[in-house]
C-alpha cells in the first residue's frame, strides 16, 4: 500500500515500474539495473548509498555518513589534503554483514516474522553488531558463499576499531584533530562488491558525477559488481566508512538467484557472464589510457613491489590488460 507506507514513512519515495509482459511472465528477467536507475534519477542529495532492499542500516547510518563526508571534504582543503581521494572520485565502503538464518527455499516468512516479533534480531549498533558476531548469529555478508565478495573490507579489523590511516591527524568539522579513514591500497579480489557512498550530484552542472547502472544486466548476478568496475575503471579509490554498516536481513532464494543457479535449463548464468566479460573489454578501451590511476589487485601491487626491491629500479607505469572473467560463480 503505497499511501500507507508513504503516510509512515515521509522521507520515503515509491517510483512504480510497469513490468513489461516478458518481465511479469518471467521473474528471472527482473530489470534490477533499469530500477536502479530509475531511482537514481528521483536523488535530490549530493551524496547516494544504492543498497539491496534486503540490507537494514544501522541506527544513526545517515549522521555517519554525512560527518565522514564532511569531514574529509575539510581536510582536502589541508595541505595534507592529497591523502584524500578527490571528492568525485571518493567511493566510501559501507560495511556490509549479514544476519545467519536456515531459510528453506519457498519459504515465505523466513526473516520477516523475527523482525516483527524480535526488535533486537538484527543489531543497530556496533556493539549489538560484534555481540550477535560472538554468538555466531551475524558474520560478514556471503562470507561462507562468496567470501570474496566484501573480503578487501577487513571487516575483522574493522570490528577491532581500526579505521584510520597512518600519519598526520588533520582537523575536521567539531574542531577536532582526526586521521583519514583507511583507503584501500589494492583489491584482494577483483569479485569485491562493497556497497559504496559515492557523490552524485555535482555542484554545477544537471551531469550526474557518477555513472548509471549498466541496464544491460538483468535478473541476478553482476549486476552490481559492473558499477564497482566501472567506479575503479574511472579511477575511483576506495576507504572504509567507519562505525556505520549495514545488515542483511535473511529470505529464501528469489526466482532469479534460482535460474543463475540452474545452469541445466537456464542461461541467465551463462548470459551473464559473457556480457560482463564483453562489459570488461568496453572499460579497458573507455578508460586504458588512464590506468596508472586504477586501484589494481593486490598480487599484482605485491609482484611490483617485490620487483623493486630485487631490480633497485623504479617500475614503469605498466598496467595488465582488463582482468580475464574470474568472477563466474
Amino acid at each position: 500500500n503505497f499511501e500507507a507506507w508513504t503516510k509512515s514513512c515521509p522521507q520515503l519515495t515509491i517510483l512504480p515500474y510497469v513490468a513489461t509482459e516478458e518481465e511479469k511472465e518471467e521473474e528471472w528477467n527482473y530489470p534490477v539495473n533499469e530500477m536502479r536507475n530509475m531511482a537514481l534519477d528521483a536523488v535530490k542529495t549530493s551524496y547516494i548509498l544504492v543498497v539491496d532492499v534486503d540490507f537494514v542500516p544501522a541506527q544513526g547510518l545517515d549522521h555517519t555518513i554525512k560527518r565522514v563526508v564532511s569531514d574529509r571534504q575539510l581536510q582536502r582543503n589541508t595541505t595534507h589534503g592529497r591523502m584524500i581521494a578527490v571528492e568525485d572520485r571518493d567511493a566510501i565502503v559501507v560495511p556490509a554483514f549479514e544476519r545467519r538464518s536456515n531459510c528453506t527455499v519457498g519459504a515465505t516468512d523466513c526473516g520477516h516474522h523475527s523482525i516483527e516479533t524480535n526488535s533486537s534480531y538484527l543489531p543497530k549498533t556496533l556493539e549489538e553488531l560484534k555481540a550477535c558476531i560472538a554468538n555466531k548469529d551475524c558474520g560478514v555478508f556471503q562470507a561462507l558463499t562468496n567470501w570474496e565478495g566484501h573480503w578487501s573490507t577487513m571487516s575483522r579489523e574493522w570490528l577491532n576499531g581500526d579505521w584510520y590511516q597512518d600519519g598526520e591527524e588533520i582537523k575536521v568539522a567539531d574542531g577536532t584533530f582526526q586521521k583519514p579513514i583507511k583507503q584501500l591500497d589494492c583489491f584482494h579480489s577483483l569479485r569485491y562488491e562493497p556497497y559504496v557512498v559515492v557523490r552524485w550530484c555535482p555542484e554545477n552542472g544537471t551531469v550526474p558525477v557518477a555513472p548509471y547502472y549498466d541496464e544491460r544486466f538483468y535478473g541476478y548476478g553482476k549486476n552490481k559488481i559492473e558499477m564497482v568496475s566501472h567506479l575503479r575503471f574511472m579511477g575511483y579509490k576506495f576507504s572504509i566508512l567507519p562505525e556505520g554498516f549495514i545488515v542483511h536481513n535473511p529470505h529464501s532464494e528469489s526466482e532469479a538467484k534460482r535460474s543463475w543457479n540452474n545452469v541445466n535449463e537456464h542461461k541467465l548464468h551463462a548470459d551473464m557472464d559473457k556480457l560482463y566479460t564483453q562489459f570488461l573489454r568496453e572499460m579497458w578501451d573507455q578508460y586504458h589510457d588512464k590506468t596508472e590511476y586504477i586501484v589494481q589487485p593486490c598480487d599484482m601491487k605485491r609482484k611490483k613491489v617485490e620487483d623493486d626491491e630485487h631490480t633497485g629500479q623504479r617500475h614503469s607505469k605498466k598496467t595488465a590488460p582488463p582482468p580475464k572473467e574470474e568472477e563466474k560463480r
